[in-house]
């Protein structure tokens, strides 16, 4: 039987984790991040959902000092909850993720210098690696600054919009799907202090986390304003995502994953080979660039109008999509003539819904709602 893998413990009380494989390395990380639910689990002073509901006295002198010699008052726990619901709308936490251009664009300045190695404190990072896949996650390797107690980080990306474009690959092209998921809509996670404890909660609200863990205590300390976006790491992970070299591994394990059967109950993680590995390591996609990001969540707020425009005119136009679908049942050419007016006024609307990066899937359900028909049955009339 083999021996059993333990992780070396070091004198800080962190895990020496450099020398690991990927399959240690990810077994390690999932010690870790089980140890850091428990402890969580079992912390004190947090502000919790409850006590942003009915902030008692008691309930406040339990949360602590917010300075030395100051309490929190109630008037500090509205303009927490405000904070929080204004996070909610802003990150429209009714959809799963955030695409990569507004989590850097909305992520602090010095987050983006420090995954950048822009710093002259030590905090700058500069290596991460690409490891493998678990179904719609990505798991990635990011070592830590030099003054960081720790060794390395892990990192995980889930790729919200992965099934959708794993079934309707554009032009049937895999690598197109894997850089539309890439730079579409995203949740993550990482183990570092400073997502835990920074911007865990904000994931959660903002609906933008892999969970679990979850997180619902108030930052009343480190972020009472709730800003930011994503630490260095995560910052560092998702941006070597955009870079071709690491699209295509995971375009081949998306491939892989379209000819499995039950793809999506397979709990299994795939870890990189030494083939891919090599041509994962030629990733040169590695500065954070907040002003380009900038751009390109300008352009995805234009094209985002002008789709909420046309499907305020479908609106409009589908009453009389009506009635006159009503009118050619009269008619002897009645089923043709309904089908090719259908035709059309979906292929407008799936037209408007690729400027967003959205796939046929998503077009269809939110054209079936307009025209009050499942999607089932609209996608019978529309082949």
């Amino acid at each position: 039987m083999p021996k059993k893998f333990e992780a070396e413990k070091r004198d800080n009380d962190s895990f020496a984790s450099l020398g690991l494989n990927e399959k240690q390395f990810n077994q390690l990380f999932n010690k870790i991040e089980q140890a850091q639910k428990r402890n969580r689990r079992n912390a004190k002073r947090t502000l919790t959902a409850s006590t942003l509901a009915k902030p008692t006295n008691k309930a406040l002198k339990a949360l602590g000092e917010k300075a030395k010699g100051q309490r929190f008052t109630k008037e500090d726990l509205i303009k927490f909850d405000k904070a929080r619901q204004q996070h909610k709308e802003v990150y429209d936490n009714k959809t799963a993720g955030i695409t990569y251009a507004f989590l850097v664009k909305n992520s602090r300045q010095i987050d983006v210098d420090r995954a950048n190695n822009r710093v002259d404190d030590g905090t700058g990072i500069h290596k991460a690696t690409l490891i493998g896949i678990k179904n719609n996650i990505a798991l990635i390797r990011v070592r830590a600054s030099s003054v960081s107690r720790h060794e390395e980080h892990r990192v995980k990306v889930r790729f919200e919009q992965w099934d959708e474009l794993l079934h309707e690959p554009p032009n049937g092209d895999y690598n197109q799907a894997v850089q539309l998921a890439c730079a579409g809509r995203i949740s993550f996670d990482c183990d570092c202090g400073r997502h835990q404890y920074w911007y865990r909660y904000l994931a959660t609200m903002g609906n933008y986390c892999i969970a679990p863990p979850k997180e619902f205590a108030f930052p009343k300390i480190r972020n009472p304003e709730l800003s930011g976006v994503a630490c260095k790491h995560v910052l560092k992970a998702t941006t070597m995502l955009q870079s071709l070299a690491w699209q295509r591994i995971l375009a081949n394990q998306m491939k892989q994953q379209a000819r499995r059967v039950g793809f999506g109950s397979d709990n299994k993680t795939y870890l990189l080979n030494e083939k891919e590995k090599k041509a994962a390591a030629r990733n040169r996609k590695t500065v954070v660039d907040k002003a380009a990001a900038t751009r390109e969540h300008a352009k995805y707020l234009r094209a985002q109008k002008a789709v909420e425009k046309q499907i305020a005119k479908l609106k409009r136009e589908s009453e009389t999509i009506k009635r006159q679908a009503r009118k050619l049942r009269k008619e002897s050419n009645e089923k043709k003539g309904y089908i090719d007016m259908i035709k059309v006024g979906f292929q407008n609307f799936h037209d408007g819904h690729k400027l967003q990066g959205k796939t046929k899937s998503e077009a269809l359900t939110d054209f079936a709602k307009l025209m009050n028909v499942t999607p089932s049955r609209l996608e019978r009339i529309i082949k």
